[in-house]
């Protein structure tokens, strides 16, 4: 499947994702592709798959979706998988994302489940709306992830749990003239 998005990375533009060849394109010229890049820092080329009432849509800090609707609405991209890069079992994974998700309803946020790729590998998120910056670092802490996903409604940033701060930032509101 081909998503319209907007490039912010190796290159800035219009541009399409296409899911199925997991590469970036121009007027159908490959200008990223993901599969063929080994890079250090896993975050930067990660995706994450995000649902809501106006169609899914990829985002990573390489592209971002077309439709400003489906990034208004404040949300953070959390697992409980493989805890501070300890990798689990699939079923000890799915034990824990099982206790992640019985927390967020017991919290009552509205939530989806999702799907991410980080340093090549398919992984299963929680995509958690409306959410405090606050409230999603005491979960991904709760949890014992290394950092999360958070977007704000105008721009998009993976935290560290540690000290709470951004190790990587994107502001996309140019994109969208949106009023901060």
């Amino acid at each position: 499947m081909r998503f319209k998005v907007i490039g912010i990375g190796d290159y800035k533009g219009k541009c399409v994702y296409e899911e199925s060849e997991d590469v970036l394109m121009v007027n159908e010229e490959i200008v990223l592709d993901f599969k063929k890049k080994s890079y250090k820092e896993f975050h930067q080329y990660g995706k994450f798959l995000i649902n809501d009432r106006w169609g899914r849509a990829w985002i990573s800090f390489q592209f971002i979706p077309t439709n400003y609707h489906i990034l208004k609405r404040r949300f953070a991209i959390i697992t409980a998988s493989n805890p501070q890069n300890l990798h689990l079992t699939e079923f000890n994974n799915f034990l824990r994302n099982s206790e992640l998700e019985r927390t967020i309803r017991r919290k009552k946020f509205d939530y989806l489940t999702s799907i991410g790729e980080l340093s090549y590998t398919l992984r299963y998120f929680f995509l958690i709306y409306d959410i405090s910056k606050k409230d999603a670092l005491g979960l991904a802490r709760q949890f014992d992830q290394g950092s999360f996903f958070y977007n704000d409604g105008t721009s998009i940033s993976f935290i560290e749990t540690k000290n709470g701060t951004p190790t990587l930032y994107y502001d996309y509101s140019s994109h969208f003239a949106v009023k901060k």
